[in-house]
């Protein structure tokens, strides 16, 4: 191997590491097999974290690692490594919604009561102060990044709208592939102004780089409670609230725990 072709691999080798965030040494001149197993073992290093796959096959991602992409990069859940290293199992969720005060929760929640007793449903519901509705699902993780939810909050800061109303009048099962299927509150139509204003959060969220997490689909949902049971959507009476805030919310996944990471009021 000629002297300036290895001075060029040595310099990429330093380019990938930087990349990565990793501060690796280019490997020693040597013959092609040693150099093969030290960038092997670079491979290895990298690839849990750099570049992240759907990033990779999509296309966007670049060297440079200024793209708005770049935080999406640095907070995706780890991926197997070449060599088969497991994720970490997710305990952090983040999320944005918005939540109904103490007595619409009770409201909401008598009515849980009421249709579980009268399908036979004798999952466990959720209790009052956890019933809401997900505005956007931010992420799941084994640890919580703090960059990502200050770049949330950034994001949530910018957001002005005015209080309004939402309703929902019928419940019904989600389908789902597990063993147990959300049973929700939701509404047959109507909530434009709950639509209207996820657009602008989602708006911003893509502004800071979190656009992987604006999806525009959407159907707003209180989910009551887990079950095996499934029920047809049936009409109730209508319950709505006046929504006067959104909050970010850290969820302990398998501990049932809400923390509030922050609030914004509307109109404010």
């Amino acid at each position: 191997m000629s002297t300036s072709r290895r001075k060029t691999d040595a310099a990429t080798d330093r380019l990938l590491a930087a990349e990565g965030g990793l501060r690796v040494t280019a490997p020693a001149e040597g013959d092609s097999v040693t150099r093969f197993f030290d960038l092997m073992e670079l491979a290895e290093m990298l690839s849990p974290v750099w570049p992240p796959r759907e990033l990779a096959q999509s296309g966007d991602f670049r060297l440079s690692g200024n793209s708005s992409t770049s935080l999406a990069q640095a907070d995706m859940p780890q991926q197997s490594s070449l060599f088969g290293s497991a994720p970490p199992e997710p305990t952090d969720r983040l999320f944005l919604g918005i939540f109904p005060d103490t007595a619409t929760a009770a409201r909401i929640d008598a009515l849980a009561a009421e249709v579980c007793a009268r399908h036979g449903i004798r999952a466990p519901r959720h209790r009052p102060e956890r019933l809401h509705v997900t505005l956007f699902h931010i992420g799941d993780w084994a640890g919580l990044s703090q960059y990502t939810v200050d770049t949330v909050v950034a994001a949530a800061g910018r957001v002005s709208a005015t209080p309004f109303q939402v309703q929902w009048n019928e419940v019904a099962s989600f389908s789902s592939r597990r063993e147990r299927s959300p049973l929700v509150l939701k509404a047959s139509a109507g909530n434009e102004c709950l639509h209207r204003f996820r657009a602008q959060l989602g708006a911003e969220l893509s502004r800071v780089g979190l656009g992987r997490c604006a999806v525009k689909a959407f159907e707003p949902h209180v989910t009551l409670a887990y079950a095996a049971e499934q029920i047809a959507p049936e009409p109730v009476e209508p319950i709505d609230w006046n929504v006067v805030e959104f909050v970010l919310i850290h969820s302990l996944l398998g501990q049932t725990r809400h923390v509030r990471l922050g609030a914004w009021p509307l109109g404010a």
